[in-house]
């Protein structure tokens, strides 16, 4: 019976996904005014070969008490997709990376320049749709909700910031970081659960589950991605191998590394950190170095333990369909991101 459930909750992911993904599509084609136009093909090439994505899914969820609630708010969830998908294009002006999705990215293909404008519009396209999604009759709570998203986008930005500021420098503390990806991911997927409870006006209390499964999920969802980036390879990943060391961005594995190992090693990785830009073979050693610490098996209890907090929220949510769907995605996100069998 449970696994019933898990597979049709993974379809629904999928379903909703390619849903979501073709309305994201038009709207950028709408302000690009086509598909052939100059305009579109750069703002097109961010969603190529996207193949998933929590963020709408999680708005779509927490809204929904039937099947059927999902067509009401499709059109904001698209705008969700976008708003997260101009994150992705300024981390990647801000990494200097080659690949997302196993393709150039924006700033690789059209300069960074470009890569900056593409994201302002999405973000800008996104926010209009909200607007006008928030209009329309059937919704509550709509001031509430908007104010939320714009502390979103206020917030994705200062995460950012922060994630720069601390580029490199071997004094950051867990705390920190705690905050860069509470900033990045809890929040953002913490008022993505919580607008989805307050749209559809769900009791305080429920919305209270709603927001603490998102902020937990996130945070372990932001993890996991920091453990990936030193683990497969960009066959698997689409992406750069350990981008962050590259740019010698301070994330939990380094952290705890630095905690972890012997004092030679954390010799040796406050050397990289602090030392000349690192060659291809430097980063592959401080990769394996941090790995033979142990670092990667705590953060991947820590992720672990968020994940529990986030699965225990939704027993407070009275909707089946929410607790089923977003359930789903806490229970296989180790999996999907190839960390169930990781010790």
């Amino acid at each position: 019976m449970a696994s019933n459930a898990a597979t049709r909750s993974e379809a629904t992911f999928h379903d909703t996904f390619r849903a979501i993904h073709s309305i994201a599509k038009k709207l950028l084609q709408r302000c690009a005014g086509g598909t052939r136009t100059p305009l579109a093909k750069l703002l097109l090439h961010t969603l190529e070969n996207q193949g998933s994505s929590e963020y709408p899914f999680v708005l779509t969820f927490a809204f929904c008490r039937r099947f059927q609630d999902a067509q009401r708010v499709k059109r904001m969830a698209a705008a969700v997709h976008l708003l997260q998908t101009s994150t992705l294009v300024t981390d990647d002006i801000f990494d200097h990376a080659d690949r997302r999705y196993h393709r150039q990215t924006i700033c690789r293909k059209y300069g960074a320049s470009h890569a900056v404008l593409a994201a302002e519009i999405m973000q800008s396209v996104a926010l209009e749709c909200i607007a006008e999604e928030l209009q329309r009759p059937g919704f509550s709570n709509q001031g509430l909700v908007s104010a939320l998203l714009q502390r979103v986008v206020k917030e994705l930005y200062v995460g950012q910031y922060l994630d720069v500021h601390y580029t490199g420098n071997v004094g950051i503390t867990v705390p920190d970081y705690y905050r860069v990806i509470a900033l990045g991911a809890g929040n953002f997927l913490a008022h993505l659960a919580q607008c989805g409870g307050l749209l559809a006006d769900k009791p305080d209390a429920e919305v209270k589950h709603l927001r603490k499964f998102g902020y937990h999920y996130g945070m372990a969802l932001f993890i996991t991605d920091d453990m990936l980036d030193l683990m497969h390879p960009p066959g698997k990943t689409g992406k750069n191998f350990a981008t962050d060391l590259r740019q010698r961005r301070i994330r939990l594995p380094m952290l705890l590394a630095l905690e972890l190992g012997s004092r030679a090693a954390r010799r040796r990785l406050r050397r990289f950190l602090t030392g000349a830009e690192p060659s291809a073979e430097d980063i592959r050693h401080a990769a394996a170095l941090i790995r033979e610490t142990g670092s990667l098996e705590a953060c991947r209890g820590i992720a672990s333990r968020h994940l529990t907090k986030s699965r225990k929220a939704l027993s407070g949510v009275k909707s089946r369909m929410t607790r089923e769907n977003l359930g789903w995605l806490v229970d296989s996100l180790l999996r999907a991101q190839g960390l169930e069998d990781a010790s």
